[in-house]
This record gives structure tokens, sequence and C-alpha cells, in this order.
């Protein structure tokens, strides 16, 4: 009797939700800086670092963006290399935000604190579906207990030697 190997099924339907999730972001990142590009939005003098906040924000998505098909590849591949790198998109992900929020803070000037929160609501629609829909953190636990679990399976397989 055939086993049913859901570590497979698991690994490979995160590949497909990141490259999914990767368009959806990259389409709403491209409305963005269309916005940006057309002019409809750009510095102010409360906001002179509007526009540097957001193409800096932009490009760290697409960074994120790009490092989460990286993942979805090695996941579609059966590769654990593939939760490892998911792993550190997500922690990437969460001290990105941490830093963020740090930029927002009285401590720095008004001017630049002023520019990054008004960049951030554009300038990070690239990971705005991974947001609202909480994936990293779903993507984090079953990707990480499917790998555990590989691992466990092979533990228990008894390594033969040579003849």
């Amino acid at each position: 009797m055939k086993h049913f190997d859901w570590t497979s099924v698991v690994y490979r339907a995160f590949a497909i939700t990141n490259f999914a999730v990767a368009a959806i972001g990259s389409i709403f990142l491209a409305s963005s800086a269309r916005v940006v590009l057309i002019k409809a939005v750009g510095n102010t003098s409360t906001e002179p670092y509007f526009l540097i906040s957001h193409w800096t924000m932009t490009a760290v998505n697409v960074c994120f963006l790009s490092f989460l098909v990286l993942g979805g590849t090695y996941l579609l591949r059966l590769r654990s290399m593939g939760v490892v790198i998911c792993n550190i998109v997500v922690f990437g992900e969460i001290l990105y935000f941490l830093g963020l929020s740090f930029l927002w803070s009285p401590a720095l000037p008004k001017v630049t604190s002023m520019s990054v929160a008004a960049a951030t609501g554009i300038g990070n629609m690239g990971l705005s579906p991974q947001l609202i829909s909480a994936y990293p953190l779903i993507g984090l636990v079953c990707l990480n207990l499917a790998r555990w679990r590989v691992r466990a399976r092979n533990r228990s397989r008894p390594v033969l030697g040579p003849g």
C-alpha cells in the first residue's frame, strides 16, 4: 500500500501560493509605483523625503517578493532549502516592519518620520497581500511542521551500509 506524502503536498501548495502572493504583490506594487511616476503624489514641505522613502520601500518589497519566488521554486522541487528561504523572508519582513516603526518615532526629525509614515502606505503595497492574509505566519508554521516531519521520517529510516 502506497503511503500518502502530505509533506510534498504542503511544500507544493505553499510554492504555488508563494508564486500567487508574489504576483499579486507585484501588481499592487506596480500600481503604487505608477501613482508616484505620474506625480499624483510626491514630496511636500512637510514630507520632503517622501519619494526617497517610497522608492526605498519599493526596492525592499521587490527583494522580498523575489526571494519569495526563489523559495517557491525550491519548494516546488521539494527541497528543504525552500523552507529555509521562506523562514529568512518572514524574519526579514518582521525586522523590516520593526525598523519602519522606529523610523516613525518622535526620536527622529519630524520631516523624516512624516515622510516615512506617508510613504509606508503606498511603498509597501507589494507586501500588503501577505499582511492582510497573515500568510507569512501561516506559511512559517505549516512549512516548518512539514520540514520537521521530513526530518523525523529520515531519522527513523535505517541507514544501510555497504555489503
